[in-house]
């Protein structure tokens, strides 16, 4: 598989984050790079939640989603991938090995990612409460602790720094894949009806507003207390994503600077 798919793309693309961080407003502004032509949607999805009607992994890279039609015409033939991290799971490691360029870790304050989902989970008609490795902060430090320990090349891209500073923090993004950035990166038009996901069908709360959306928008929303979440183990847990998150912004190699650096520990509780 591996073989196959450096043989059919000059350059991929890996892009892994926890839910609700903004990988997929991060993958719109990539859509319209010239030299992204593919793109596959979290490939994992269907197999993580044993699907049995949906997209495999293998077919889901094998068959990625033309951009073209979406965005224009292409000059290169590049694939970009975009996992979760807790779907990526004990398959990170090839996935992360298919990668051209460094890995891509997209992250954000994570009483925003894990209060987005359990929002998205009351919007769908689901129970709040799910399994906490769903939150992907558990994967997403191991992943990130994997790539340290092996010398696999990455960085880490936060999302208010994306959201604030969009084209300084996607300019430097494809400098660091060896793609040339555009303008046409910042802005694009609407596509409410398109799905992404690979088992669900229908109105899809997961994307309705970045796939209605016309460009990366600024981040307005407001950080919840720790308090907002029920006392036990999701406010402990999202306490120690804090703590993990904080790290991240520390971490040499991410992309952004100081848009949202200290941000964190000033109103952690």
């Amino acid at each position: 598989m591996a073989r196959d798919l450096k043989e059919r793309h000059e350059t991929i693309v890996v892009a892994v984050s926890p839910p609700r961080a903004s990988s997929t407003a991060f993958a719109r502004g990539l859509w319209a790079n010239p030299g992204i032509a593919h793109y596959a949607h979290e490939p994992n999805e269907a197999t993580y939640f044993a699907k049995p009607n949906g997209i495999s992994c293998a077919d889901a890279l094998r068959s990625p989603m033309a951009l073209e039609a979406l965005t224009g015409t292409k000059t290169g033939n590049g694939l970009l991938i975009k996992e979760i991290t807790f779907q990526a799971g004990q398959d990170f490691a090839e996935l992360a090995a298919l990668a051209t360029g460094p890995v891509i870790f997209l992250v954000r304050d994570p009483r925003l990612t894990v209060s987005s989902r359990r929002n998205v989970r009351r919007a769908q008609g689901e129970s709040l409460d799910f399994p906490l490795d769903q939150t992907g902060w558990t994967a997403l430090a191991e992943q990130v602790r994997y790539c340290a320990t092996h010398d696999v090349d990455y960085r880490i891209v936060d999302a208010h720094d994306l959201r604030s500073a969009p084209s300084t923090v996607l300019a430097a993004v494809c400098d660091r894949l060896g793609l040339d950035f555009e303008d046409a990166q910042l802005s694009w038009s609407p596509r409410p009806q398109l799905t992404l996901s690979n088992h669900r069908s229908g109105p899809d709360h997961f994307f309705t507003r970045v796939l209605a959306s016309r460009g990366i928008e600024p981040p307005t929303e407001a950080v919840p207390p720790l308090t907002d979440f029920p006392a036990g183990e999701l406010r402990d847990h999202v306490a120690w994503a804090l703590d993990v998150h904080q790290e991240l912004l520390s971490d040499p190699r991410r992309i952004g600077g100081s848009a949202g650096k200290d941000r964190c520990r000033a109103d952690c509780q």
